[in-house]
């Protein structure tokens, strides 16, 4: 009997540590050196303007972590020369009753524009350039003109490391941000 409460009081004492040690863990985020667009630009092997089309998660090989898989209808290469589709591969996603999610990753609406800064991954799927940072959604303005929306990555969980104070954080027409986008890319050559 003895025992039995020695045990039921060391299980408590386990229980208690742990919720101590777990309450002071500080919420993950994603901390990530800031990318200007110049930097994004000599980054990326790939620019494009880009539909999302529907994603899809599944396990890695070992069963350890999830990835997600969204193929982009290409609209307009500016960068990289592809057309058709590319594929953005990411961690994070949801299997079945199992989600995992990683701070800094863009979360892409399928139906939506994007202009997506991408580096090629060797299984030959694309990622987007510092996380969220090189995701820039597209809408329409009240007059029907395309806008680019301000980097997904202030939304996306991450904080920055080298950020200059009053970074872009307003829209601007489409039409703009791609000839911003053509001119650095003029200047790399």
């Amino acid at each position: 009997m003895a025992y039995n409460i020695l045990r039921q009081r060391a299980a408590l004492l386990w229980t208690a540590a742990a919720c101590i040690i777990w309450s002071a863990v500080p919420a993950r985020a994603a901390v990530l050196r800031y990318l200007s667009l110049d930097d994004q630009c000599d980054q990326a092997e790939v620019i494009v303007v880009a539909t999302a089309g529907e994603r899809s998660s599944f396990w890695s090989e070992n069963g350890g972590r999830i990835y997600t898989d969204t193929p982009f209808q290409v609209e307009q290469a500016v960068k990289g020369g592809v057309s058709g589709t590319v594929t953005v591969r990411q961690l994070g996603g949801q299997v079945g009753d199992v989600a995992q999610a990683v701070a800094g990753t863009p979360e892409f609406a399928a139906g939506e524009r994007y202009v997506l800064f991408l580096e090629a991954r060797p299984d030959g799927k694309f990622r987007v350039v510092g996380f969220s940072q090189g995701c820039y959604p597209v809408v329409e303005d009240a007059g029907g003109k395309a806008r680019v929306m301000p980097s997904m990555a202030a939304a996306s969980g991450a904080h920055f490391i080298d950020r200059p104070q009053g970074a872009a954080r307003s829209t601007q027409s489409l039409a703009e941000f791609l000839a911003r986008i053509r001119l650095r890319l003029a200047q790399e050559r």
